[in-house]
């Protein structure tokens, strides 16, 4: 049986809040800190920008992110990104329920209560 996690989901916030504000961060990916500006972030990887280059990196690559609390909450940076700039609260992540599937039956997360 598969376990399902939700840390994907919150890899992918935290990242998402970065590319917004214009954060730095640092990703752990297969034991190698990357650092950067997140410049793109879908449900399946990230662009970082190190202002040498650019990485793509698959979320589910991603051991640890770090980022600057302060660079993130303050909105100094929002300069950075053109769709930045808007009020943001904390970073939020709630429990993802998954039901049990039955016997034989596959389930993928969608936003539709079951």
């Amino acid at each position: 049986m598969t376990k399902i996690s939700s840390t994907m989901l919150s890899v992918g916030t935290l990242l998402r809040r970065a590319e917004d504000t214009g954060a730095r961060v640092s990703i752990l990916v297969q034991g190698t800190w990357l650092e950067g500006r997140v410049i793109g972030c879908d449900g399946l990887g990230a662009v970082l920008d190190d202002e040498d280059g650019q990485a793509l990196v698959r979320l589910d690559s991603v051991t640890a992110v770090r980022f600057q609390r302060a660079q993130v909450e303050n909105g100094a940076f929002a300069e950075a990104r053109a769709h930045g700039g808007g009020a943001t609260g904390p970073i939020e992540a709630g429990p993802v329920t998954v039901p049990h599937p039955s016997r034989g039956e596959q389930r993928f997360l969608t936003a539709k209560p079951y």
